[in-house]
């Protein structure tokens, strides 16, 4: 009885030997399909605001014309202007933020001292510029956290060329606000004009990982080249007269850089 199942079980064992080397003879027909597993691209995504700082270069030649004929000193640029940017972004479409800008700044040429009937004055010219702008941008992905961003701006600004004239060491007088309220020759005089801007440009940000890569970004560092088109409305004097015949170069367009950071949440 014992030899019977002795034999069994050899029999039991060739056999299942046998199907697992025809098995294996079978394996080299078999062939596999790669999966390419591809990584799913994040949409941009970028809430919160932060401090700018830009330089702005008008074309000033036509003010330079005009200032140097009245004896004051040259303007120079760039101008430095200041502000800030705020920036959301529009869920319904991917890698599309909106944005607005509030900036200004200004440049004033060295003071220049004259003598008239005796006294010493001093002259000097300061060019301001300021506008607020509204803003979409497009998300281009260039590594992780680090976006190129095409975009324009359209808005609403005030360039201003304010002239003034005053007397060294004046005296507080009775007769009036100010030290010498009656001297001809002590003026301030104010050149405005309202305009409607333009501002195609693009910038790269970068949002460091400071609380670690598994962590939400709080910071984006920014860069930024633009060019502002600017269409003028009517110089105006002190606000209130509209002034003609002024030079068609006089005119709040130009390049623009700009550095900055913003403080929210981005990827």
């Amino acid at each position: 009885m014992r030899i019977k199942f002795v034999l069994m079980g050899l029999t039991m064992f060739f056999v299942c030997g046998f199907s697992l080397i025809a098995q294996d003879d079978r394996l080299d027909e078999l062939t596999f399909e790669e999966t390419v597993i591809q990584e799913e691209k994040v949409p941009y995504f970028g809430v919160g605001g932060g401090f700018m700082v830009s330089l702005f270069s008008p074309n000033i030649t036509d003010v330079n014309t005009q200032i140097t004929t009245a004896g004051f000193s040259e303007l120079s640029t760039p101008i430095t202007m200041t502000g800030v940017l705020g920036v959301l972004t529009i869920g319904i479409v991917p890698n599309v933020r909106i944005s607005i800008t509030n900036l200004g700044g200004s440049a004033s040429t060295a003071d220049k001292i004259f003598l008239v009937n005796a006294k010493n004055y001093v002259r000097s010219v300061t060019l301001s510029n300021a506008y607020t702008g509204f803003g979409f941008d497009y998300a281009f992905s260039l590594a992780k956290s680090l976006y190129l961003l095409p975009g324009i701006t359209g808005g609403w600004g005030s360039m201003q060329i304010n002239t003034t004239q005053y007397a060294e060491g004046a005296n507080s007088t009775n007769g009036g606000i100010g030290g010498t309220p009656a001297d001809p020759n002590v003026f301030n005089h104010t050149l405005n004009n309202d305009y409607f801007m333009i501002n195609p440009g693009i910038s790269v940000e970068f949002a460091p990982a400071l609380l670690g890569n598994d962590k939400p970004r709080i910071v984006t560092v920014r860069g930024y080249v633009g060019y502002a088109l600017s269409f003028m409305g009517d110089w105006k004097e002190n606000g209130k007269s509209i002034v003609n015949n002024v030079p068609s170069g006089i005119e709040a367009s130009g390049l623009a850089f700009q550095i900055g950071f913003m403080i929210g949440l981005f990827n």
